[in-house]
């Protein structure tokens, strides 16, 4: 495609990320304005509301306090594009050659988004809908990567209504006590708990519950987390960042997206960051293999950050893909790959163009 792009940014989202969405949004566009791009910035708030934004990049992450100004009403029509919504009425078609969704969690980063998108005939970035979809979905997820021969924690579903019998047997499927429990599709880690006995499981699964009525009771694996910035597809190939390594200062998990310091050089109070980990060459190669396997198990394209743990005993499990990372300016993604010699700039340009073009 030649010419000037214009491509739509879209941050904020309904779920409980918004914040954080609001945060990478700010990052991308700073990285962005140095670029050739005609930007269209469509903010959807808490409430699902789209609106076409035209403040100063600046106020984006300070709360909701773009809504107040400065927007007009953005509809999805589908085969016809994203159109603003007129005082008068009347419908604008908005310039958009592809979009950049810069959403974490529920409605943004499960596919639901994406559809959207694919319905209106908008070229987009990152993973398509079943990919998204499946990411999303931690049981899900964790079906396929181990069925292309990944290793993944032993898992359990539990619903809303579950008898005492139900979470008994889920526990003791898993091995027994402690076991994490999450939101089976929920985004970073809220709602996650590891819980060492049954006398912490009824609020474990209260919170759990509170944002997804399908709560998954996990294998708690001893291990190091690492993670894995990918981009790329099957067609134009795939590229991985340095590999990093959370470490965990409290013996509990890394509370990933949870802290409100933007200049913090960990996205947790109880956690610190490696790049690159200090792991063996061995299990370094392992890792690798491992993380490209799992975003081909899991149909992904654009980019993803895919996290695995490396065991004592040398062995790489699954953990779970966040298909759309963090891209504030402490976020691991662009830090794995800026140790590996690529800007963050120059990862989107490349993003926003592969997926012009298809």
């Amino acid at each position: 495609m030649e010419g000037t792009l214009h491509v739509a940014v879209l941050f904020g989202g309904t779920s409980s990320e918004h914040d954080i969405s609001l945060r990478s949004a700010n990052n991308v566009l700073h990285e962005l304005s140095g670029l050739e791009y005609d930007l269209t910035l469509v903010g959807i708030t808490r409430d699902g509301e789209w609106l076409n934004y035209t403040g100063v990049l600046d106020d984006v992450d300070e709360g909701d306090a773009w809504t107040a100004h400065d927007v007009c009403p953005v509809v999805v029509v589908p085969g016809g594009g994203l159109c603003r919504h007129e005082a008068n009425g009347t419908l604008t078609r908005l310039d958009v050659d592809v979009a950049l969704p810069v959403l974490h969690g529920q409605g943004g980063e499960d596919g639901v988004t994406q559809a959207l998108l694919e319905s209106a005939g908008v070229p987009y970035v990152g993973c398509g809908v079943l990919s998204s979809a499946v990411c999303m979905d931690k049981d899900v997820s964790h079906r396929l990567a181990a069925s292309a021969g990944v290793r993944v924690p032993k898992c359990e579903v539990l619903y809303r209504g579950a008898s005492a019998a139900d979470v008994e047997a889920a526990v003791s499927a898993c091995g027994g006590y402690p076991v994490f429990v999450k939101p089976t599709r929920g985004g970073s880690s809220y709602g996650v708990s590891k819980v060492a006995d049954e006398n912490e499981m009824a609020r474990a699964l209260e919170l759990a519950f509170s944002l997804d009525p399908k709560v998954s009771v996990e294998e708690a694996i001893v291990g190091t987390e690492v993670g894995c910035a990918v981009i790329g597809d099957a067609t134009s190939g795939l590229e991985m960042g340095v590999v990093d390594e959370t470490v965990v200062s409290d013996g509990g998990f890394f509370h990933i997206h949870q802290d409100q310091t933007a200049g913090a050089s960990a996205s947790s109070q109880n956690s610190s960051l490696r790049c690159p980990a200090q792991i063996s060459d061995e299990d370094m190669a392992l890792v690798r293999k491992t993380g490209f396997a799992v975003y081909e198990a899991l149909c992904c394209s654009g980019f993803a950050r895919v996290d695995l743990f490396v065991t004592p005993e040398h062995e790489v499990v699954f953990n779970e893909v966040n298909s759309i990372p963090g891209l504030t300016r402490y976020s691991r993604f662009p830090e794995m790959m800026k140790a590996s010699g690529r800007e963050l700039s120059g990862v989107l340009d490349q993003l926003i163009r592969l997926a012009a073009k298809n």
